[in-house]
């Protein structure tokens, strides 16, 4: 079945360097009707200022997919491989 969850009904979170909208819950948005899809949970929109982002941090058993509508981005995971690089 498709849901249909218009962008007006997501979880925001604004910290001035990041803008995020949420599909499901996540962080200190928490609706327990959208807790994920399957294995699916997460689907952020983010808006980052440029040289901001995220700390270390870690993310076990997942994966990550990342879309760069504009700009660039840098990821390095927490033993410092960074995404792109021949050692990976």
């Amino acid at each position: 079945m498709i849901a249909i969850r218009h962008a007006k009904e997501r979880g925001v979170a604004n910290f001035g360097w990041l803008d995020s909208r949420h599909t499901f819950s996540f962080g200190e948005y928490y609706d327990p009707a959208k807790m994920g899809f399957g294995p699916l949970r997460v689907i952020n929109e983010d808006r980052v200022s440029p040289g901001q982002g995220f700390g270390t941090h870690g993310h076990k058993d997942m994966e990550i997919i990342s879309y760069v509508l504009e700009g660039a981005l840098e990821h390095k995971d927490s033993i410092r491989h960074r995404l792109g690089d021949p050692a990976r």
